[in-house]
């Protein structure tokens, strides 16, 4: 009856000590024991808790599977009538864009201008309730302007410039700003309202 934790054990840690990755098309990459991979989905394995459990991936949203070995499976291919408008290896500098930006991209100009909206205006005009119109009208005009890729986040500098990349960096980095910059500004919007009650208000009523 040893035999069988022994076992067990001993398949985690292979697991865990060979990982194949599951590039996705949002730029994520998955990690764990690919088992199976077909047209509708790609069956892994991932350790948790000394087991091991098996997780799927719909084939739809991954770009390739690269085994531990570095050897790469390409799911995506180029149709036009599936809305896949690039080529692989266009695709492939999109997706390096998107894990960029997810990695890397940090608005923290919009983000200190939505704290500094926030409080500001709260305070300016001892807002109460309609202080919360503040964070969505700010965050709904973040997702306007032109996405700019913070320096050092490229990873590979021979990508920087070109415009499939960028708009893989847009992609991702435009919600991030708008979640990001809603955030900063409902943070304002309560410091605001904290020193209006704590200190702005208690000196008009003296």
């Amino acid at each position: 009856m040893r035999i069988l934790p022994l076992v067990l054990l001993f398949l985690v840690s292979c697991v865990a000590g060979a990982q194949d990755k599951i590039n996705l098309m949002n730029g994520q990459v998955l990690e764990g024991k690919v088992v199976g991979q077909s047209t509708l989905e790609i069956r892994y394995l991932v350790p948790k808790r000394g087991r091991l459990i098996e997780r799927t991936e719909p084939t739809s949203g991954v770009f390739s599977v690269t085994d531990s070995l570095g050897r790469e499976k390409v799911w995506y291919f180029m149709d036009t009538l599936f809305g896949n408008d690039y080529s692989v290896a266009e695709m492939r500098w999109f997706i390096n864009g998107e894990r960029d930006a997810r990695n890397g991209y940090k608005p923290w100009g919009p983000m200190i201008g939505g704290f500094a909206l926030g409080a500001g205006l709260t305070m300016a005009l001892d807002l109460e309730v309609n202080s919360l119109i503040i964070p969505p009208a700010y965050a709904g005009l973040m997702a306007w302007p032109r996405v700019y890729v913070t320096r050092g986040s490229i990873t590979d500098p021979n990508m920087e410039g070109d415009p499939i990349y960028a708009t893989g960096y847009s992609a991702v980095g435009r919600p991030k700003r708008v979640v990001k910059s809603l955030l900063s500004t409902a943070a304002g919007v309560a410091v605001g309202l904290l020193v209006n009650q704590l200190v702005i208000d208690p000196a008009r009523n003296r």
